[in-house]
């Protein structure tokens, strides 16, 4: 699930590269800006990351001392 979540994730991102919002006309939409951003930032790949690193950690050890 994790990883699903991260591929999801880095979709977004590079979507936010390209003028998807403008293709589907949807630039001037609040809701639209607000669910699928409008600037890329490679930070947020490297955070995105971390976080699943983290998750799926946590989620070992878990399920290793159940």
């Amino acid at each position: 699930m994790a990883l699903i979540v991260l591929v999801l994730s880095f979709t977004v991102e590079f979507l936010q590269l390209t003028t998807f919002l403008e293709m589907l006309n949807l630039q001037d939409n609040m809701y639209a800006k607000l669910v699928l951003g409008n600037t890329f930032h490679f930070s947020d790949l490297i955070a995105y990351t971390l976080g699943v690193i983290t998750v799926i950690g946590i989620e070992s050890k878990r399920t290793a001392t159940v």
